[in-house]
């Protein structure tokens, strides 16, 4: 229900509006209808319609409002409007677009969040992944309230997750831990059926693997010695690894990656850890929440050359030597269990007494009496049947896991003091709030001042977890990865050195939030995030280990910030060429937060050289079209300014034209044959504001120019994120406000999620 004063302001928006209809009608005949009406539409867009009619397309009135506000409509070479006349269309369209702004959809729970949300009720890291489908994307995130719908499928993958929860959190018995020992008479290859082997194999006291996956090299274990039969986890628990394994002939560190699978047949292997080794390590141990029927197997994710067929003593490259593995589980600290001590207070409980305590432990708000009825009835036919008091509580928190109190977020049109905590929780945490936070909810602190709540929840380790969903949706840091690097083509580009280059976005929005350093590194700066292989693959300092520290850069170097990085330029490029066209509109829907996608059949990669048809040339052509030169006119600039860093991010001076050549079919996959053509690289463009950009240099400066506009759409993504739901023109008075609190702040990226959380739109609906 609307506020009086609410429903006062819209109506009196809505009278404006309407007075101002022929004002409208007057603006568009006068500058739009030659190119969008009965003779043309650009764009396929009409604008001869009565206003009316224009008011009521909210898509077509935020499009119409941003093209006038950035200068882009009516075009250059046409008759210009004056600035106050434009100023007063762009109120009105913006007062419309507020009065007719709905209210934020329901929003449900995502994947990520349900899986955390147990974690930190229960204890327990469930992996969901297997149970709950993944979630729809909708402008960048999973987030948005818009994509959360419920079909039959999700509806059934909900019950039965809540079943797998509900079974492993209230268990009948204790699980009894026991002890496993394996050694190289255990331990078992691959067998790569197209050329005999895997790359591992035994010798003597260990077990030996030399290549890399996805080409089948792994190491499994059995139970038994004189069985291929791998190991299988007998029972849902903890489990610890105790791992006896070195390197050899290598002077840096290593990394073995953990597998679930199985080993014998792994092309469906999926990594769920991956195990730095320092250099001289002689073992590791890791725990793992595992389920029944888990088949384990470790790979050598650091090797040089692929699982292929390599005999023993042949190879000469480094190579993971496995000695001894030992695996205890499940382990049980206490019993009962911290979670069974949560979901039963008390032995014994009545219906209704059960079904308010684990709602309450839930959602932290009491059931409506409406609602409870049918939990209290689940709970009384269990009670009836003779059920265990386990048993009652299992079947109560199976059914309010899979309900709607638990599945969508609650949201009033003004958010109370749990709802608000609730949100905050989930934008830092991606999980339920703790103890403390609902605390300073109920007591009213919360609402009064949220930094101290902010400031602790970004200190709190849990913060990761924000860090880690949101540079993926915003930066598609796990896309990174999604092909190659191809070997023929790229024979120094490592697999592990791809997978730091995924992850060196995160550790920069990483870095800024905790040394509360300003948004404009995200543009450029004089340091980047490296770890040692990435370290090498830029030509920096030497830096030891895993992990990501910040490298000052020489004083010549053009990399620093999020397009110097090696993982946005890959990840922008196919397999063997790169994509001015994706390299441009990711800048602009990333950084500037401009809705812009691509066209679907538009495919442009290097240059044709059996023909005349360059890359540069191609584009140019495309941009003369006219329903694509608005767009190409500002991506295809920034793209082009990259074309000097290869598929891979490495600099180059020319274009290096892969073709692959027919196969030979009495040789193998792995000798089939490449072509190299080299094709000078034309980078030079103009911007649509007039600056020419033909390099990364000048793309940063240009960058830098804008840097107001770029830090506001960094914000943006963040105030998404935080609300579930894409920004309109209507929220633009936030944006500025959390604009204008981060100024004297350097533009803090800290300072900014701060100012998000603190806007009193953060507790509305």
């Amino acid at each position: 229900m609307r506020r009086p004063w609410t429903a006062l302001l819209t109506g009196f928006l809505l009278s404006g509006i309407l007075q101002a209809e022929p004002k409208l009608e007057r603006f568009f005949a006068q500058n739009c209808v030659k190119c969008h009406g009965p003779e043309k539409q650009k764009g396929k867009l009409r604008l001869d319609k009565p206003s009316g009619a224009i008011l009521g397309d909210k898509e077509l009135l935020e499009t119409i409002a941003t093209v006038l506000e950035a200068g882009e409509m009516p075009p250059e070479d046409a008759p210009q409007p004056k600035g106050e006349v434009v100023a007063e269309i762009l109120q009105t369209l913006q007062a419309r677009i507020l009065a007719q702004r709905p209210d934020n959809p329901l929003k449900r729970l995502t994947r990520a969040e349900y899986t955390h949300s147990m974690q930190d009720l229960f204890g327990i890291n469930f992996d969901l992944t297997g149970l709950l489908p993944p979630d729809h994307v909708e402008h960048g995130f999973d987030k948005f309230g818009e994509a959360h719908l419920m079909s039959p499928h999700q509806l059934m993958a909900y019950l039965k997750t809540a079943r797998f929860i509900a079974e492993r959190v209230l268990p009948d018995a204790k699980p009894q831990a026991t002890t496993w020992e394996f050694d190289a008479r255990h331990f078992h290859g691959s067998k790569n059926f197209a050329t005999g082997g895997g790359g591992d194999f035994r010798d003597g006291d260990d077990y030996v693997l030399t290549g890399f996956r996805p080409y089948r090299s792994n190491l499994h274990f059995s139970i038994d010695t004189e069985s291929h039969d791998q190991f299988v986890i007998p029972a849902f628990g903890l489990y610890r690894l105790d791992v006896k394994a070195y390197s050899e002939k290598s002077q840096e560190g290593e990394v073995i990656g953990i597998n679930l699978g199985d080993g014998r047949h792994p092309t469906s292997f999926r990594n769920i850890r991956r195990i730095p080794m320092p250099h001289g390590s002689k073992g590791f141990t890791t725990e793992l929440t595992l389920r029944t029927g888990d088949r384990l197997a470790f790979t050598f994710d650091s090797a040089r050359v692929p699982g292929r067929s390599l005999e023993k003593g042949k190879h000469k490259g480094p190579a993971m030597r496995f000695s001894h593995l030992r695996v205890t589980g499940p382990l049980i600290e206490t019993w009962p269990t911290e979670a069974m001590k949560a979901i039963l207070p008390k032995p014994k409980m009545n219906p209704a007494e059960l079904v308010d305590h684990i709602a309450l432990l839930l959602t932290q708000r009491p059931l409506a009496a409406e609602d409870q009825k049918a939990f209290v009835e689940i709970a009384r036919i269990q009670d009836k049947s003779g059920a265990s008091m386990t048993a009652t509580a299992r079947s109560v928190l199976i059914a309010l896991l899979t309900s709607p109190h638990f599945i969508y977020k609650a949201e009033s049109p003004e958010l109370t003091a749990v709802e608000r905590a609730h949100r905050l929780s989930y934008f830092l945490w991606n999980s339920v709030p703790d103890a403390n936070l609902l605390n300073a909810a109920r007591s009213g602190a919360l609402a009064k001042d949220p930094s101290i709540q902010v400031e602790r929840m970004l200190k709190d380790a849990k913060s990761s977890r924000f860090v880690e969903d949101f540079t993926r949706q915003w930066l598609q840091r796990d896309k990174v990865d999604d092909f190659g690097p191809d070997v023929r083509v790229f024979k120094n580009v490592r697999r592990m050195t791809v997978d730091s280059m995924g992850r060196e976005g995160r550790e920069l929005f990483r870095y800024l939030l905790e040394k509360d350093l300003g948004m404009e590194h995200f543009i450029d700066s004089d340091f980047v995030m490296a770890n040692d292989r990435l370290a090498r693959f830029y030509g920096l300092p030497a830096v030891k280990g895993d992990a990501f520290v910040p490298v000052k850069l020489p004083a010549k170097s053009e990399r620093g910030g999020l397009v110097a990085q090696a993982g946005f330029l890959k990840l922008t490029s196919t397999d063997f060429a790169t994509s001015p066209i994706h390299r441009g509109s990711w800048i602009l829907k990333n950084l500037y937060n401009e809705r812009i996608e691509p066209p679907a059949d538009i495919l442009i990669n290097e240059p044709d050289i059996r023909g005349t048809t360059t890359i540069r040339e191609a584009i140019l052509k495309h941009q003369q079209l006219e329903s694509c030169s608005r767009c190409h006119s500002k991506i295809d600039p920034l793209g082009f300014a990259l074309e000097y860093y290869d598929p891979v991010g490495r600099k180059r001076n020319e274009y290096r034209h892969v073709e692959e050549l027919p196969a030979d079919p009495e040789q193998t996959m792995f000798t089939k044959k490449i072509k190299f053509t080299k094709v000078p690289i034309e980078a030079a463009m103009t911007l649509p504001n007039g600056r020419e950009v033909r390099d990364l240099p000048t793309l940063k400066t240009a960058l830098m120019a804008d840097k107001k506009r770029i830090i506001k759409g960094i914000i943006g993504k963040l105030m998404s994120y935080a609300y579930g739901r894409e920004l309109t023109l209507a929220d633009r008075p936030h944006l500025e406000a959390v604009y204008e609190s981060t100024a004297d702040k350097d533009f803090s990226l800290r300072a900014a999620i701060h100012a998000i959380a603190a806007h009193p739109a953060f507790g509305r609906k």
